[in-house]
């Protein structure tokens, strides 16, 4: 209307100003040709090349958001840009012994006595850099083993750092990407978003007569800078994640919202924060073909499952009955998954077990070296 003005502005929930509208229209030959005249002399503005124009000429008024590529100086002190192919273990439906077990067998299924450095390792996961570390050292594994940590839902990368000038003589520290954070940091809503979800929170109860006990609690320490965490009481009464999604769209909040596996820990991420773009950011950032990433799921896992799966890296399925079932809140879906992921794809494979024997074959068939 304020282009064109070809029309009459109306409350669309007025029928009386609608029957008034029309009649004035209908009733003023005068008024319904200023309105057509209008109208062709301005329609131009809304033709395609129009709207390609304009669009286009937005587009250069925009700064570049893609993750700068590392300088030669970074690459050379981070060991993830020198490898060939890199294996992502992002197992969530599994218990920790079993995860610590199919690490172990990756990493053993991986290696090789001709190119020992050919291939890297990443662990992604939901859960915080101190939880990765305090589990691996729990079991004898040093953490420096890995090129990187997708943490956070993949809100955080970390990467090993040594204070010395081997790592042998070293103390390692992980250092988190600031590169990565200044990517994803676009439209996170910060302390207003923590607010307004710490008070959604509140209203997630449980009602058994009068007594009324809340379910979802914030969960400062395993929160971060770009990921809010909240601890969930009873999954049994969690609310469906389109729910909260739509409600933050209501408020104009940009963000990702997922829950683990089991459904005990709601994840809430900047907009461009996800395991799976995480993945795609180390391709950009250290030149690793997508191609050459191998991302290890098991039959289920986390909010974010399906994104993990589809795209130009490939895939391995570990199945079995060491998969823990996932919460019914993961079941709730109108669609089966073979609709929105190519299972049939030669870049997905899956594989009964998970022993270092099932991943060699796996790693064989999309040619991945191995022992």
């Amino acid at each position: 209307m304020q282009v064109l003005n070809n029309g009459l502005l109306v409350d669309p929930h007025d029928q009386n100003a609608i029957a008034d509208a029309l009649y004035k229209l209908l009733s003023e030959k005068q008024l319904w040709s200023r309105c057509r005249e209008n109208g062709l002399k301005n329609i131009h503005q809304f033709s395609w090349p129009e709207h390609c124009k304009n669009h286009l000429s937005r587009i250069l008024t925009l700064g570049m958001r893609s993750p700068a590529v590392g300088s030669e100086e970074e690459r050379s002190k981070a060991p993830i840009s020198g490898r060939k192919h890199i294996i992502v273990i992002s197992v969530d439906s599994v218990n920790k012994e079993n995860l610590v077990r199919i690490i172990r067998n990756a990493i053993e299924a991986a290696h090789t006595e001709n190119t020992p450095a050919s291939t890297g390792f990443v662990l992604s996961t939901s859960l915080t850099i101190s939880e990765i570390c305090s589990l691996l050292v729990s079991v004898g594994m040093h953490p420096a083993g890995f090129d990187a940590f997708i943490c956070n839902s993949g809100s955080s990368i970390y990467y090993p750092s040594y204070s010395g000038n081997t790592p042998s003589n070293s103390k390692v520290t992980h250092v988190i990407d600031r590169n990565h954070q200044s990517h994803i940091e676009y439209r996170w809503g910060g302390e207003g978003l923590r607010k307004y979800l710490v008070k959604w929170a509140t209203s997630v109860v449980e009602r058994k007569g009068r007594i009324e006990r809340q379910m979802i609690f914030e969960d400062s320490e395993h929160s971060s800078t770009y990921c809010l965490a909240f601890k969930v009481v009873n999954p049994n009464h969690l609310p469906p994640l389109k729910e909260l999604r739509k409600l933050m769209r209501i408020q104009s909040l940009r963000c990702n919202a997922l829950y683990n596996h089991s459904a005990t820990r709601l994840s809430v991420t900047p907009i461009h924060a996800s395991r799976s773009q995480a993945i795609r950011y180390l391709f950009v950032r250290w030149g690793i073909e997508l191609p050459n990433i191998v991302v290890m799921v098991g039959e289920s896992g986390d909010s974010d499952y399906e994104e993990l799966l589809g795209g130009l890296h490939r895939t391995i399925i570990l199945k079995g009955d060491f998969n823990i079932a996932a919460n019914r809140i993961h079941t709730v879906r109108r669609y089966p998954l073979q609709d929105v992921v190519a299972l049939d794809s030669s870049n997905i494979i899956e594989v009964q077990g998970c022993t270092t024997e099932d991943i060699k074959s796996a790693l064989r068939q999309i040619g991945v070296p191995t022992q």
